[in-house]
């Protein structure tokens, strides 16, 4: 006989529910093997929460786990979630031969989140939070941590939008983008000296220097390049019509500092990072993302991902010290139905569609993309369309990379002279010739 009990939360140690109105329902259980289990059943509001059951890391929740039902009978659960209180219990009895006990954790909310709606001219665009989660406007993201985050708004045939946006416990925010042509368009070469500084344009992430940014309307633009231990360069550049700028920069080192900088990545990339609850990036391949001007002190680094567990850090900055956080992170709950794609193209803000259903510009990191094989396309003006079939695996980030080739342009050839063209000219001189004479 199975008897389900209940467990929701309390200090006390679980207590075994029997329904007093209806008899138990009886079902036939299978001699255990290797010995008599039970189980616990672990469950969260919201779910998606991470188990560690007797100091073991057991995926997401919900998840199930055997116990043997003589072993010693104390357990401690502890389930976390990335914005939310840690759930702590400790357990002291076991489950009976095939008995299955469920704990229900109701995690709280460090501080109470808020919302942004988010709109724009045309409807119909795809919105990325923190470059992560999307939605396609006009529409709203909920459940979002205070502190501030980062909207990107992109639609096929359109210039990309980047706002910053500040999100208060209980409130509203708002973003609206009024999306330009994509018509007249240039491409701006940006190097400096040391080489490696993280570009930005028009506060968009592009890569790192050397590197070329297409898909700029004309006109002017704010580019930004940030590497540690150096001051922040910035400067307006006009990129002309169907033709390149070029931005060189000399960066000047930081003299008698008064802030320190940390330098990030993960493996695998493609997690945001999160600066003491406010988003400041994404981890990239071969690279990391140089967060600069910090205040001395301790300060926590959170990389989040889907599909992995939550990574959190303190690090100590002092002024005039570059501090180092490499996040090593760790797979969630298995098996993963979905994995993701990390996408880059030179030049970048290439068009990006993935299996026909465009997913914004590069460089790119699309999530929750159903494990197989996927088609994704490169687009941008002038250039020749390139695709690339790539294999996605649970959990898995593949990286896709293409140099985009300009479109070949062909020097305008001189037609032959026609062989009836030709017999008509000498018929002419010839008729010219009898008449002098004449």
């Amino acid at each position: 006989m199975l008897v389900v009990g209940s467990v929701t939360g309390e200090d006390t140690p679980g207590v075994l529910v029997t329904p007093e109105q209806t008899p138990p329902v009886i079902i036939p259980i299978p001699e255990p093997i290797g010995g008599e289990k039970g189980y616990f059943s672990i469950e969260s509001n919201p779910p998606g929460a991470d188990v560690i059951f007797d100091g073991k890391f057991l995926g997401e929740t919900p998840v199930v786990t055997e116990v043997s039902t003589t072993a010693k009978p104390s357990h401690s659960v502890s389930i976390s979630k990335y914005g939310y209180n840690t759930w702590t219990r400790t357990y002291t009895r076991n489950p009976a031969p095939g008995e299955t006990i469920t704990i229900v954790a109701d995690l709280q909310p460090v501080v109470q989140t808020g919302t942004i709606q988010v709109s724009s001219s045309p409807a119909g665009a795809i919105a990325r939070l923190d470059g992560g989660e999307t939605l396609v406007t006009p529409g709203t993201f909920r459940y979002v941590p205070p502190g501030n985050h980062a909207i990107e708004i992109s639609m096929a045939g359109y210039l990309p939008f980047s706002t910053s946006v500040s999100v208060s416990a209980g409130g509203v925010s708002s973003v609206s983008a009024s999306l330009t042509p994509l018509q007249t368009t240039g491409l701006l070469r940006v190097t400096s000296s040391p080489s490696g500084a993280d570009v930005y344009v028009d506060d968009i992430y592009r890569g790192y220097t050397p590197m070329t940014v297409g898909s700029l309307s004309a006109g002017r633009h704010s580019v930004r390049l940030k590497l540690a231990g150096y001051q922040d360069y910035t400067q307006n550049v006009d990129v002309p019509a169907g033709n390149e700028a070029y931005l060189s920069a000399s960066l000047s080192p930081v003299y008698q500092p008064t802030t320190g900088d940390i330098l990030v990545s993960s493996v695998p990339d493609g997690a945001a990072i999160y600066l003491d609850g406010n988003y400041r990036g994404m981890t990239v391949p071969g690279d990391t993302v140089d967060i600069t001007g910090i205040s001395p002190g301790t300060h926590t680094i959170t990389l989040l991902k889907s599909g992995y567990q939550d990574y959190t850090a303190s690090v100590t900055v002092a002024a005039g010290s570059t501090s180092t956080v490499t996040g090593m992170l760790k797979p969630g709950s298995q098996p993963s139905s979905t994995g993701g794609i990390i996408i880059q193209s030179t030049p970048s803000g290439a068009e990006v569609y993935i299996d026909n259903v465009y997913k914004g510009f590069s460089p790119l990191f699309a999530d929750d993309i159903p494990t197989g094989f996927h088609v994704v396309t490169f687009k941008m003006k002038g250039y020749t369309d390139v695709q690339q079939t790539v294999q996605v695996n649970p959990g898995e980030s593949p990286h896709v990379t293409v140099n985009l080739q300009p479109v070949p342009t062909t020097a305008p050839t001189k037609s032959p002279v026609s062989l009836p063209l030709v017999a008509c000219a000498f018929a002419l001189a010839g008729v010219l010739a009898i008449l002098r004479k004449k």
